[in-house]
């Protein structure tokens, strides 16, 4: 069986020096792709132009370069980016293709697939992949694309019960749930739950790109409401623009936080790990990859109000605060007691081994995939 997976801002997770982004798709992608390369897979990634050669291979990972992410108007790049895209899905020869989240390429991706006569397979990320709409988030034209590669889609894949559920009313077909997977610590080794391995001074983590969605600026918000507490910022980067360089700035006049520029995906382990909570502060997520990492590591998370499928609730693997006085409220109370945050954090290591283990969720990719591989709906491999 081949797999392909069409992830343009995946080539950070295969060459951390040749690219600054690391996305929660992207993540998921490259942990189920490199699961399906160990069981014997064949998998490839069409990836962006950074300047690499055509194709490359890294771990028995192949990497087919395609357009150049973010580079110029979408509009005036749209069909000179769908040419590249088709060659690079002929170059991949898949039976199988798999898009997570980029809403914009839904309709390319299932109209290439369709006349290869292959099955592409769509991942839901955010919660606004669930709207026909995307709540705004495309253009109308672009919509209507995405609207038709959902439904012509040979299957597609939730993260959570409430996307599932949204994508059944709004697009009337039937959706397959599969929970995000993660790596375990020491689970190979078949070692226990890990220790907290906190740092010197308990500091509160945040993860996340300079977006209006993930809402930075509550973060500063709430580390001047909590100024006894330590935070460490890591995201942003070139490029942000207004809204960007507005958080750089609020992060000048705010002592108590320690901004971190991009850290490649392989080297995140140590500061979860070393993180007192995780702290998140967006208006829309779908399943955040961060919350997975912060519990396996025995980290809780303090959220604002994201809580897929009430899990953080009804675990007691963290809290919700509603509103920025309810999260300076919840850090202060968990800075006080300490055996309170022990207690989440050997539940959330308890929880996240039992749904959310790479190795089972990636066996149930490759199951769905065995079962599309070379029967897809619009012809067979010739």
């Amino acid at each position: 069986m081949r797999v392909c997976f069409f992830s343009p801002m995946a080539y950070a997770y295969f060459r951390p020096t040749a690219a600054t982004w690391a996305g929660g798709a992207e993540t998921q992608q490259v942990l189920i792709g490199r699961h399906l390369a160990s069981k014997g897979v064949t998998v490839s990634f069409i990836v962006g132009d950074y300047g690499q050669r055509d194709v490359e291979t890294e771990d028995g990972i192949t990497l087919i370069k395609s357009f150049t992410p973010f580079k110029g108007n979408r509009k005036l790049r749209f069909l000179p980016d769908m040419l590249s895209i088709g060659r690079a899905m002929r170059a991949a020869d898949a039976d199988v293709y798999n898009q997570r989240s980029t809403s914009f390429f839904t309709g390319q991706l299932a109209w290439f697939a369709r006349r290869l006569g292959r099955a592409f397979t769509f991942s839901v990320g955010s919660d606004y992949n669930a709207y026909p709409d995307c709540q705004g988030n495309l253009p109308a034209a672009m919509a209507a694309l995405y609207r038709w590669g959902i439904r012509r889609a040979d299957a597609v894949v939730a993260q959570t019960e409430k996307q599932k559920r949204l994508m059944e009313e709004h697009f009337e077909r039937e959706v397959v749930l599969i929970r995000n997977g993660v790596p375990i610590p020491g689970a190979d080794a078949g070692a226990g739950p890990p220790a907290p391995g906190l740092a010197a001074a308990p500091e509160f983590l945040w993860v996340g790109r300079f977006h209006w969605m993930k809402r930075a600026e509550l973060l500063v918000e709430l580390a001047r409401r909590v100024p006894e507490a330590r935070f460490a910022l890591i995201g942003g980067g070139a490029g942000d623009g207004s809204y960007g360089r507005a958080i750089k700035e609020a992060l000048r006049g705010t002592p108590n936080v320690r901004r971190i520029d991009f850290v490649p995906p392989g080297e995140m382990d140590a500061h979860y790990r070393n993180a007192f909570a995780l702290v998140n502060t967006s208006s829309v997520e779908g399943f955040p990859n961060t919350f997975l990492h912060a519990w396996a590591h025995g980290v809780p998370v303090l959220t604002l109000e994201i809580d897929p499928d009430d899990t953080i609730a009804r675990n007691r693997i963290g809290v919700v605060g509603g509103t920025i006085d309810g999260l300076a409220a919840a850090a202060r109370r968990l800075l006080a007691d300490p055996r309170a945050r022990d207690e989440m954090s050997r539940r959330a290591v308890v929880y996240v081994k039992e749904h959310h283990d790479i190795r089972e969720r990636g066996e149930d990719y490759r199951r769905l995939f065995e079962r599309l591989a070379g029967r897809g709906r619009h012809g067979t491999r010739g």
